[in-house]
Parts: structure tokens; sequence; C-alpha cells
């Protein structure tokens, strides 16, 4: 009951605010392959968005340029009501596996939806060895 109530509140105020932090969902699954993450960002554009490695993390991000736009219209004086500005600022992360090949990681954009591949490493691959019999 507390938790729909706060969201109520959250919902309310978001419809006034240009700028709120709310995190795009994803979706993580694992493939022979590799690893893949699908994030939902709609009305976004693929220069709106950082994809990032550091320290074995991956970290997705609103770009700069893109948080200075979102500031630049909250000057805008006089409206009433806002509608159209729906784009949010975020920053997440996700801890990568030890078998994935950073040099291999590969991302799309494409209708408001991020796909980014994490193939996994060649070198860490199980081998299966083969016995002869002598």
């Amino acid at each position: 009951m507390y938790n729909n109530f706060n969201s109520l509140f959250d919902d309310f105020f978001d419809a006034f605010n240009s700028v709120s932090v709310k995190i795009p969902p994803v979706d993580v699954y694992e493939m022979d392959d590799g690893y893949y993450i699908d994030v939902e960002l709609p009305g976004y554009k693929n220069d709106d968005v950082n994809v990032k490695i550091e320290n074995n993390t991956l970290t997705l991000s609103t770009s700069e340029e893109f948080n200075k736009q979102v500031e630049n219209e909250k000057e805008v004086p006089n409206y009433l009501v806002r509608e159209t500005k729906t784009k949010r600022i975020f920053k997440r992360a996700f801890s990568l596996p030890k078998d994935v090949d950073e040099e291999g990681i590969s991302a799309t954009f494409n209708n408001g939806l991020l796909n980014i591949k994490l193939p996994k490493s060649k070198k860490l691959a199980p081998k299966t060895i083969e016995i002869i019999a002598q």
C-alpha cells in the first residue's frame, strides 16, 4: 500500500518535471555464443546514450550533450503543460562475467531499442578433449 501511494506521487510529479531519474527497463539473457542486453529507450536517439566499459563494468548513461539540452529546456518561461519532453537522464551499470570478450562487444540502436551483444571469449570456452585408445 505504501509503495503504491509513493508511486502515485512519483507519477504525478513526473508529469510536471521535464527531467526525472528513472532507469530504463532491460532484458539480460545468455546464449551459447554470449550474453545479450536489450534496453528499452523509446524517444531516445543513439546519440543520446553512451555505452562504456571500464574495470569489467558495462555502463549505460545519457550523453553530456543530452544532459545540457534538458537543462536548457528548463529555462523556457511561462509554459503550463509539457507533455512532449519525456526523455530522462539515467545511468546504469552491469558487472561483466569473466568469460566476456571485451574487444568483441557491439551495440545497435533501432526504433528505441538498444541491443548490446557481449560475446563469450573463445579462450575460456569449454573444450572437449578426445581420448585416444592405445
